[in-house]
């Protein structure tokens, strides 16, 4: 995914010029418009969204945990394919090995580096971006920062948030690479709000997994014309729940390319209710 950070690189100013030409010269996204829909089939009435909404949930999370815990602490690498694209983001590694912790239910996540030459650096995000040494945390304002860390804690958590989102629509089916797949769309507000206000998703559910795979995404804090995906694989249990492992940030549904992704090597929630 693209992220925007004013740095004291060689060419910085140039590529982030022209990154926001790129991303500012677009019409806004919008991945519930009638042209959209047509990308999808049209629903055999076989189930209703009630319904799939408590299969996917079974699946996922069968004991209600997520809800429960405070917490959830993550250790991994983000492997960045684009070295361009990751000097616009805090990283200084191309595979940056990092240990994040979580503030689930709220926005609030802190990211430490564990190598390259930020190693024992923490940085955090909790609406406002901010620096931490040992105690004390200090906030400055810091795009790299805020528009790295607030859709990472979003990757980590939206194959177990969004379907528990209120107001779903289920918007047909589709295949992708041999896979049915039954679509989902959400957003953060109401649909008589406008739409370059508001961030839209459509969540594509494995029909044989009742697994979440794929999340497409915009994000209108980096640009109205942003639309993003994430893919989700290598699905494991912790503590109760299904989590991937593998997290891979691109733009093409089918297609192997990715931005970056990350390889998680371990989960942990905490704080249970």
């Amino acid at each position: 995914m693209v992220m925007i950070r004013v740095a004291s690189l060689p060419g910085a100013g140039c590529v982030m010029g022209i990154m926001l030409l790129i991303l500012s010269g677009c019409s806004t996204a919008n991945l519930n418009s009638p042209e959209r829909r047509q990308d999808f089939k049209p629903l055999g009435g076989d189930v209703s969204i009630q319904q799939l909404q408590g299969e996917v949930l079974q699946t996922m999370d069968p004991l209600g945990r997520y809800q429960k815990h405070s917490a959830m602490e993550v250790t991994g690498t983000d492997v960045w394919e684009s070295t361009i694209i990751r000097w616009l983001t805090p990283l200084d590694e191309n595979t940056q090995q990092f240990h994040a912790r979580l503030g689930l239910s709220r926005q609030q996540i802190e990211f430490t580096f564990l190598n390259g030459e930020k190693k024992g650096q923490t940085i955090g995000f909790d609406g406002k971006s901010y620096e931490r040494t040992g105690t004390r945390k200090r906030h400055r304002k810091s795009a790299s920062i805020s528009l790295y860390l607030g859709p990472l804690q979003c990757y980590l958590e939206w194959h177990q948030t969004l379907m528990r989102h209120p107001a779903l629509t289920l918007v047909g089916t589709t295949e992708i690479n041999t896979i049915p797949y039954r679509v989902v769309y959400a957003t953060q507000g109401p649909p008589t709000r406008d739409l370059a206000e508001y961030d839209q998703y459509l969540i594509y559910i494995n029909t044989r997994t009742n697994r979440i795979d794929y999340v497409e995404f915009t994000l209108r804090k980096l640009s109205r014309s942003y639309r993003g995906v994430v893919h989700y694989r290598d699905y494991k249990q912790v503590q109760g729940m299904l989590m991937p492992f593998w997290i891979g940030i691109g733009s093409d549904l089918a297609g192997p390319d990715f931005d970056h992704y990350f390889v998680i090597d371990h989960i942990e929630f905490s704080g249970l209710d």
